[in-house]
């Protein structure tokens, strides 16, 4: 065997660069927390990193650390990639993002006008700008926010649900209507625009057009226990009413089974390990979040004070209306109902038309996705609109049953926004 001269040391380079850009990558996936974790600081600590490849990292690590919910450790994080990378919108936008867990609201604001600064056009910055501003009460500055990001990107059911709130906090009512219901007239299956539109409905003296809000939005979302005790302020006393309390019960039982070794999970008390957070403040430590997307990534990307466990989608839902009634507005003033409604702005169920995009590449092969009585191309797929019908089918029934393998569906790996926006178009083509 003859050797090239230099060939060992080509073989060396090229392992060498291999080895870099796999590190690269995998400080950069986001499903993997604790790979994510172990890259990144691995680029941090190396000499053969850039400036660059140090300030993404110190970036990437701080979000994984503020997925686990160890806020204070990624700031430190956002503070060190910002340090390196002044330009970096992603950076400011993150720790605008953390600012707001921890109730920084006038750094949560500094960061987001520096974004903008950077990236004026990004209608999601204004949106963020937007929501701090409404958290700390500057209710003007905050609709000025949200119209520019409208005015930017209008077919946002989010962005409409969030100047509603506004609009709802600063006296308008009529106006904060006219906003819920843009956002479902955009997503005709957004549970949170369908609560608080009934919220203002019930502040109007529209009983009944409350009541047939609230049933939506609970038959959209079983974990809304604000609109559960909307339904029970208003006198309503059915079926939607004892599945809510049913899941309620489910995760109370799941949480102390799990959680209440180091976090409080009453309504009192104080948590056995002083960094966990009291499960009565959740809310709190998540003004611009609603609690389904940080629990779910918290529960699946544990941080060193966590310890590791595996719950479902429909038990993550369980948990999550455990967690809401510990918080929901209770009261009739609006004052009291304002300062608990913020929880529930952000919480999009997916965008329907990217749902049917999705619908017709992947199923249109099986089902029927479309709003007609047409039987499935395979007689053994049920049509879409007789899932969407079936009694009791809600977001988090569709989507356990969508990720459930069964003799009519192949295997296929569902990525969580192509869920979302396809439970969406699903949940769509509901009769009315």
């Amino acid at each position: 065997m003859i050797s090239m001269p230099g060939s060992t040391c080509l073989a060396v380079a090229i392992g060498a660069g291999a080895a870099h850009a796999d590190v690269v990558a995998d400080c950069s996936q986001v499903r993997e927390a604790r790979l994510r974790l172990h890259a990144c600081s691995e680029i941090i600590a190396g000499t053969e990193y850039g400036v660059a490849e140090k300030g993404t990292a110190y970036r990437n690590r701080g979000s994984a650390r503020a997925d686990a919910g160890a806020y204070q450790v990624a700031l430190a994080d956002y503070d060190q990639a910002i340090r390196l990378r002044s330009d970096d919108v992603a950076g400011y936008a993150a720790r605008a993002q953390v600012r707001l867990a921890l109730r920084d609201f006038d750094g949560a604001v500094a960061d987001y006008s520096e974004a903008l600064r950077l990236a004026p056009r990004t209608a999601s910055l204004h949106v963020g700008r937007g929501h701090a501003h409404f958290v700390r009460g500057e209710t003007t500055a905050a609709i000025a926010d949200l119209t520019e990001a409208i005015r930017l990107q209008p077919n946002n059911a989010s962005t409409y649900n969030h100047r509603g709130l506004a609009y709802r906090r600063s006296g308008d009512l009529a106006r904060a209507v006219e906003d819920y219901s843009a956002a479902i007239a955009i997503n005709p299956v957004y549970a949170l625009a369908y609560n608080n539109r009934g919220y203002v409905y019930e502040a109007q003296g529209r009983k009944n057009d409350a009541i047939t809000d609230l049933k939506a939005a609970l038959l959209l979302d079983p974990s809304l226990i604000g609109a559960r005790d909307g339904l029970k302020r208003l006198g309503v006393a059915d079926a939607e009413l004892a599945e809510a309390e049913r899941r309620v019960q489910q995760g109370k039982a799941l949480v102390e089974k799990n959680c209440s070794r180091c976090h409080a999970v009453g309504l009192d008390g104080f948590s056995p390990k002083k960094k966990a957070p009291a499960f009565r403040s959740l809310h709190e430590r998540h003004p611009g979040l609603a609690l389904r997307e940080p629990l779910s990534r918290g529960i699946a990307a544990p941080h060193d004070e966590m310890p590791h466990f595996t719950l479902s989608e429909a038990e993550i839902a369980t948990v999550i209306a455990y967690i809401n009634s510990l918080s929901a507005p209770r009261a009739l003033t609006s004052k009291k109902r304002d300062a608990a409604v913020h929880i529930f702005n952000v919480a999009d169920t997916g965008d329907p038309r990217k749902g049917f995009a999705y619908a017709e590449q992947f199923c249109s092969g099986c089902h029927n996705i479309l709003r007609t009585d047409a039987a499935s191309p395979n007689k053994q797929a049920p049509a879409f609109k007789e899932i969407a019908n079936t009694p009791g089918m809600s977001i988090t029934a569709l989507t356990v049953w969508s990720r459930t393998s069964h003799s009519t569906m192949p295997n296929l790996v569902i990525d969580s926004a192509d869920m979302d926006n396809l439970v969406a178009y699903i949940l769509s083509l509901r009769d009315r």
